[in-house]
């Protein structure tokens, strides 16, 4: 698929915003930078990897206003998951219209792509999808979805069976680069996406897709680095007015700090590969009456907490800055993807009027290895 030129700031937004995270690291020893997509490891260890992330951001620092994508993304994310679902896709493509279109129906690129997913004439025939007017159905959410799917699986099942290797990252890149010339880039390259001499945008393409999918499922960690919530209209026209350059948010002094073992003889991936989940009880000290972004609160442990690299003791109280995103106050507490604040009923963050009662319970989703203390 061609990219929608038209939409290039958008994607160097959201990249800034992963790649500055990655930049700064947390104040409570090491947290686990392990980023997934549709199940499989990003490399961020290597440092090829990263600094190919910083090297697409220095190129431009943009602006962009979130809220209105956001809204149109709340309306469409339950249609296309039940497509993804149907079609037994990863759930992770739910974003990839807004790297292809920012979910905006009717756009088009100069190569003809349109629609949501950017689909090309020839592929959308191929998929039974009517094309021209009256009645483009790659501007059907509906119809173009459950063709995207398809075509996505149908990419999934051609590398997996042409190359032995199951690999949802590959597919990716395919849906952009077309499957032919994937194929010629595996025999030429290896499997490694990561690795492979593509054109500029398919290089950059998974990339967007991982820069999105942060933002959206993590906003609470990237708020801090930007300033001001990305997902506020009142924070929006509030930075609006504000002077943002490249020496105000010093580029040239980000280092790229990431999760990497300690031990030589293990590999990541088995490390990984060992983690489990458990939640820990905690509760909301305080009342909050006059909550706004950025605003300190205090989780007050109600069970010991283990992670990798600290122990803190029932009784001991995190104090985290947290973001309104919708109606909810989401929570950085400071592990980076290790440590994440639900409410009892496994909802991400805290609904803002249970802020303001005070005393609320909460669940602290931690990930850490599978071995003894």
């Amino acid at each position: 698929m061609k990219k929608y030129l038209s939409h290039m700031i958008l994607f160097r937004s959201l990249l800034f915003t992963f790649i500055f995270m990655m930049g700064v690291m947390s104040s409570r020893a090491s947290f686990h930078h392990e980023i997934l997509l549709c199940g499989e490891h990003i490399p961020v260890e290597n440092d090829f990897v990263a600094n190919k992330l910083m090297n697409i951001i220095r190129r431009q620092i943009p602006q962009v206003n979130m809220v209105a994508l956001r809204q149109r993304c709340m309306r469409y994310f339950p249609i296309v998951q039940a497509y993804l679902i149907k079609n037994n896709v990863p759930r992770d493509f739910m974003y990839l219209p807004i790297v292809e279109s920012n979910f905006v129906a009717n756009a088009q690129s100069g190569a003809k792509a349109r629609g949501f997913w950017q689909i090309m004439p020839d592929v959308a025939v191929e998929l039974g999808l009517r094309i021209g007017d009256p009645g483009d159905e790659r501007d059907d959410i509906y119809k173009s979805t459950d063709a995207a799917c398809r075509h996505l699986k149908s990419y999934y099942s051609q590398i997996a069976k042409k190359y032995k290797v199951q690999s949802w990252v590959l597919t990716t890149a395919a849906y952009n680069f077309g499957i032919g010339n994937i194929f010629r880039a595996i025999r030429n390259q290896g499997q490694d996406y990561f690795s492979m001499q593509l054109n500029p945008e398919t290089a950059a393409y998974v990339y967007k897709l991982i820069a999105v999918k942060e933002l959206f499922e993590y906003p609470e960690l990237y708020m801090k680095n930007m300033g001001y919530n990305v997902f506020n209209q009142k924070s929006v026209k509030k930075q609006a007015g504000a002077d943002v350059n490249e020496k105000d948010l010093a580029f040239d002094n980000m280092e790229v700090k990431i999760y990497k073992k300690k031990k030589k003889d293990n590999s990541i991936q088995n490390e990984i590969d060992k983690t489990k989940v458990t939640y820990i009880m905690a509760h909301v000290k305080g009342k909050y009456k006059n909550f706004e972004d950025g605003d300190l609160l205090a989780i007050e442990l109600d069970e010991d907490l283990k992670t990798d690299d600290t122990f803190m003791k029932r009784g001991s109280v995190i104090k985290g800055y947290g973001w309104r995103i919708d109606d909810r106050i989401f929570v950085d507490l400071d592990f980076g993807h290790t440590v994440t604040l639900y409410d009892p009923g496994m909802e991400k963050g805290i609904a803002e009027n249970d802020l303001k009662k005070g005393g609320v319970h909460v669940l602290l989703r931690n990930i850490v290895n599978d071995r003894e203390w």
